[in-house]
């Protein structure tokens, strides 16, 4: 068949053979474009973020960026520490002795404070010598979270003066405490809350950075002077049972409100602890 003959009989196709032809195309050109656009995007929905497919392989699971330490939790010890004993009496006014008065107010102190949950261990629970460096060791091996020694001061040559008083070791220089318990922080909640209690004068708080149990301790530390044997009165409030009473119960409640402010917390026992990282 020549060309001329086959251009011809295309161009006397019936109208209707025309439509059908270009409807025929029409629907080839769609169905050749979509195989086009599956082939240049194929599998991105699947593997887009935050996509619904229920793939589990190693390219959707998010890697575990989180290195938040593990926190961990401690019971909340508070060491007590009463003053001298055995040969070293401390001070003295006629037959008051200061290690007997000490002993007194930190073996109520420490009853108050398991009372209400606390963890206690004493530096000495009788009437015998402990040196100071022994004191600060057995609080540092407990990691002991407060420790706090219970003492009543003398001025022999000054039998006017009398009161309360707290001491502490401040923090290295150049320290900053930030939100931290320190000596200095514990001192200061210690003292409001025996002044209150005490009625006695308020001789603030005092920095004693030479004193081998505040200064060897890694824990906030304290020495609460409740009040002087040497002044009349202050010896006369310290003979009195309820006025010591009265002492442990104030430092009881410094102990627990510095606690809480360090964040402690009590267990599902009841017993006060920490959590630390």
């Amino acid at each position: 068949m020549s060309e001329k003959r086959f251009t011809t009989k295309i161009a006397r196709l019936p109208l209707r053979s025309w439509v059908i032809l270009i409807v025929l195309i029409l629907v080839t050109v769609t169905l050749v474009g979509k195989g086009i656009n599956r082939n240049k995007t194929g599998g991105e929905g699947a593997h887009a973020v935050g996509g619904d497919s229920e793939d589990t392989g190693d390219t959707l699971m998010p890697k575990n960026t989180d290195t938040k330490k593990k926190e961990t939790v401690k019971k909340a010890i508070v060491v007590i520490d009463p003053g001298h004993g055995g040969e070293d009496c401390g001070t003295c006014n006629g037959e008051l002795y200061e290690k007997d008065i000490n002993l007194d107010i930190s073996l109520e102190l420490g009853s108050l404070l398991e009372e209400r949950g606390v963890s206690i261990v004493y530096t000495r629970k009788t009437d015998v010598f402990v040196d100071l460096a022994p004191r600060a060791e057995l609080a540092n091996g407990l990691d002991a979270a407060l420790f706090i020694s219970v003492h009543v001061n003398a001025l022999a040559d000054y039998p006017n003066y009398k009161g309360t008083e707290t001491l502490y070791c401040p923090l290295p220089e150049g320290s900053d405490r930030g939100n931290r318990m320190d000596g200095e922080r514990f001192a200061k909640i210690t003292q409001a809350k025996l002044i209150e209690a005490l009625g006695t004068v308020d001789n603030g708080i005092i920095e004693r950075p030479n004193l081998a149990v505040l200064r060897k301790t890694h824990m906030p530390a304290i020495i609460a002077e409740i009040a002087y044997l040497s002044n009349p009165s202050d010896m006369e409030k310290l003979a009195n049972p309820a006025f010591r009473n009265k002492a442990a119960k104030a430092l009881a409640d410094s102990v627990i409100a510095a606690l809480e402010e360090m964040g402690a917390f009590k267990d599902e026992d009841g017993v006060y602890s920490l959590t630390e990282q």
